[in-house]
């Protein structure tokens, strides 16, 4: 059981042992021994001046300074419990030797062990466990460092009518963090309620500075989820403004002058994104930016850029220019001057006639700080791609696009293919990702077609490229724009279709299914003749969907008209080489036990041993591991070149590379440890021909998740994949994979093989036929 919920009495007898994090932090039985008082102190001490340093091997310092020794003393106190869980679940958050279950299960322990009586450990706890749940599948945001523990804490005076708020806060959302069951709570409400109990709970301690961090993290929470194509957006937006200008007087009291202003802008830039600016309080907070500030302090240029940004909002373009122009010089002063972007997309906003030569200038800006920029923003760990680059990359796309000549369009086409790249490297990291020759336009035969959707927020464009365009060009081509939908509603479509279709059990999907096909296939129906392909670069919330289950309007699936393939960019899409009927050697790995590990409880999976065996059966030779360990995958790809690796066992890839992972017997596979038992395989420098992922699932409605999937398959070094973006039952996917094999061993093509065994599945019949079974599985990359 945990120690915040009681712990049981020790025998004093008892003999020295090893005592973990997982031992002391998230036991579900009690422990005959624990370590000493002043033990526990010291390591959790150790562990926060290693989290404040903060590099990897910092973290992995960390992770081993949690192992004590257990020596037969008395039970801890509270204090010292919640002071050691509250570093281990940092530890865990951030390693990435940890998980995200073992950080909720000790920073639980932690919170509920401080209680009220120990509010600075309880509100540190509560934070950490709101990031941690932001992580989380479907809550829009990604994992990683903060250097919030390097932040300096406390500030000055907040007001009684300020800390009675807090105290109402508090009493509901800590009441409900420390009652309910977290197990069976979704991860955006815990996100809410552990954020909303750390500023509550840290503003009545007086810690300006983590109660002004909680609420930043909490609006930008509530601004992530404005933006989504939820129906409730406006309260959504309400409640993000709300958060926002709660926070603010925490800020104001921050001793630290450049964390006070950089604060207090986060928080004036999300109320003005949401619009609410009409109470005066952006003008008070653009007052308190400037205050005790130095007259080069990077504080000066953000309250330019905020008073510029309001002003564009009231309706004052001339103003704005004005202001943005002194926000840009002061910004460009800046050692990492990583605003300098958006206040060129700003001025491109308030002065139309000239929207293109600023756009210009905003994008070749970005491109110098591209290389400077952390994957994650160090005060709030949201994407950086998403905070400086999306916009600027989709803007100058649109303005590209504004002219219809050849040149202009094979631009925009270039800005596209940067952004998607940026996108995969912001997520999994650059030096993750092996080098690739990218696909020519010669490369393409007739009927091979290359579809960019770009989702805008006032309409649809596609760019195509095909190897049979008319007088032999291969450059892109554009089709008409499509205005009758746009982002959002394209947003909405693919979340009803992919619920409907994960789950199986309606046909709520067929609406959307109609509607998108009419969207992003119906424009290029006409080329797609027999033996045609479609490799499509999907942009946003499309790389979570099944696009072979699009229905046309005679009803026939998208599947029936043409082959699919995926990529995240058209850097690692190349069509491939057809196998024919050259032998191929096959490793099939499957793990049918339940497993119970520190990352979580994994079930059993029953019917993953036949499908295994229906790999290996077509392979020349193949290999059935099951129930695999590591050693034994390792030892399988190490005695001779491997044509296919499957994996039937379960997977997570979310979209932080690091953090990736198969699940053998009883350990995990780190998707960087995978990459080296693939690239180890070859003498001769070949790639893995063809790696399956049979068991895995992305999340519905989490872009990040299917990026993560898409950059798993690139990174694992193979020429292409099939991966399950949702969990599929066992007979279906064995005989989706007893056809595919039974296809690609007679001599066809990874996309025909595919093809085919779902063109069979949907003849036959029955429960099978549903997209539910068939469409779970997407090809990504090569397609011959």
């Amino acid at each position: 059981m945990r120690f915040a919920l009681g712990l049981a009495g020790v025998a004093l007898s008892a003999p020295a042992m090893a005592a973990t994090a997982d031992d002391l932090c998230a036991a579900t039985v009690a422990r005959p021994a624990f370590p000493p008082e002043q033990a526990l102190v010291s390591a959790a001490e150790q562990v926060e001046q290693h989290l404040r340093i903060g590099d990897g091997s910092s973290l992995d310092q960390a992770v081993r300074t949690l192992d004590i020794e257990a020596n037969g003393a008395g039970r801890p106190t509270r204090r010292s419990l919640a002071l050691y869980c509250a570093a281990a679940g940092e530890t865990m958050r951030r390693s990435p030797d940890g998980s995200q279950a073992q950080a909720q299960a000790f920073l639980t322990t932690a919170f509920r062990a401080a209680g009220a009586e120990a509010p600075d450990l309880s509100a540190l706890a509560a934070y950490r466990l709101g990031l941690v749940a932001l992580a989380g599948p479907g809550s829009g945001t990604t994992r990683g460092s903060s250097d919030e523990a390097s932040l300096p804490r406390g500030g000055g005076e907040v007001t009684a009518a300020e800390l009675a708020a807090a105290e109402r806060s508090e009493i509901d959302s800590c009441g409900d963090l420390s009652d309910r069951n977290l197990a069976r709570t979704t991860n955006a409400y815990l996100s809410m309620i552990a954020l909303q109990c750390a500023a509550a709970r840290a503003l009545r301690n007086g810690d300006a500075t983590l109660s002004s961090l909680a609420g930043l993290r909490l609006a930008r929470f509530w601004l992530t989820l404005s933006r989504s194509p939820a129906e409730d957006r406006e309260a959504m937006r309400k409640a993000g403004i709300e958060a926002a200008l709660r926070t603010m007087p925490a800020a104001g009291a921050i001793t630290a002058p450049a964390l006070r202003g950089e604060v207090m802008g986060r928080l004036l830039a999300v109320v003005i994104e949401l619009g609410g600016t009409e109470a005066g309080a952006v003008e008070r907070g653009i007052a308190a930016m400037r205050e005790s500030q130095q007259p080069d302090s990077d504080a000066l240029a953000f309250a330019a850029e905020i008073e510029a940004r309001l002003a564009f909002a009231q309706g004052e373009p001339a103003r704005a220019i004005t202001l943005a122009e002194q926000a840009l010089l002061l910004e460009s002063r800046r050692p990492l001057p990583a605003r300098v972007p958006g206040l060129y997309l700003l001025l491109a906003a308030a002065d139309p006639v000239n929207r293109e030569r600023y756009s210009a200038a905003a994008l070749a800006a970005l491109e110098t700080l591209r290389p400077l920029l952390p994957r994650l923003d160090p005060l709030t760990e949201e994407s950086t791609f998403a905070l400086y680059m999306r916009d600027v990359f989709e803007q100058a796309a649109d303005v590209a696009l504004a002219g219809g000549d050849p040149a202009r369009i094979e631009a925009a086409q270039i800005i596209v293919e940067a952004s998607r790249q940026a996108e995969l490297q912001n997520a999994v990291g650059s030096e993750c990702l092996p080098p690739r020759d990218a696909l020519k336009p010669q490369d393409l035969a007739a009927g091979e077609i290359v579809l960019y959707p770009l989702l805008l927020p006032d309409r649809i464009e596609l760019l195509i490229l095909s190897g049979d365009q008319p007088g032999g060009a291969r450059t892109f081509r554009r089709l008409a724009p499509d205005r009758s939908a746009n982002r959002d509603a394209v947003g909405r479509l693919v979340e009803a279709m992919v619920l409907s279709t994960t789950y199986g059990d309606d046909e709520a999907w067929r609406a959307p299914a109609r509607r998108l096909y009419q969207l992003l296939i119906a424009p290029i129906e006409d080329q797609l003749g027999a033996g045609s392909v479609i490799a499509i670069i999907p942009d946003g919330p499309l790389r979570a969907l099944p696009f072979a289950a699009l229905v046309d309007a005679d009803g026939r699936f998208l599947a029936e008209r043409t082959r699919v393939v995926v990529a995240p960019a058209l850097a690692y899409l190349q069509p491939g080489e057809i196998r024919g009927r050259r032998p191929a050697r096959i490793v099939a790995a499957s793990l049918q036990h339940r497993v119970r590990l520190p990352a979580g409880s994994f079930a059993a999976l029953a019917s993953t041993a036949a499908e295994a065996d229906i790999a290996a059966a077509n392979g020349a030779p193949g290999e059935h591991l099951a129930n695999f360990k590591r050693a034994d995958l390792v030892q399988a790809m190490g005695s001779g070149d491997v044509d296919i690796l499957h994996l039937a066992t379960h997977a997570s890839f979310d979209g932080r590379s690091d953090r990736a992972f198969i699940v053998a017997n009883g350990e995990l596979i780190r998707l960087r440890e995978l990459r080296d038992i693939i690239g180890g395989n070859h003498k001769r420098g070949e790639s893995l021909d063809l790696l399956v992922l049979s068991a895995c699932e992305t999340a519905v409605g989490d872009d990040e998740a299917s990026m993560g999937l898409a950059g798993a398959a690139v990174q694992a070094g193979a020429v292409s994949a099939l991966a399950s973006l949702w969990q599929v039952d066992d007979s279906g996917t064995g005989e989706l994979m007893r056809r595919f094999y039974a296809a690609y061993g007679s001599g066809r093509s990874r996309s025909d093989a595919l093809r085919d065994a779902q063109l069979a599945m949907i003849r036959g019949g029955g429960a099978q036929a549903r997209p539910h079974i068939w469409a779970a599985f997407t090809l990504l990359g090569a397609w011959r």
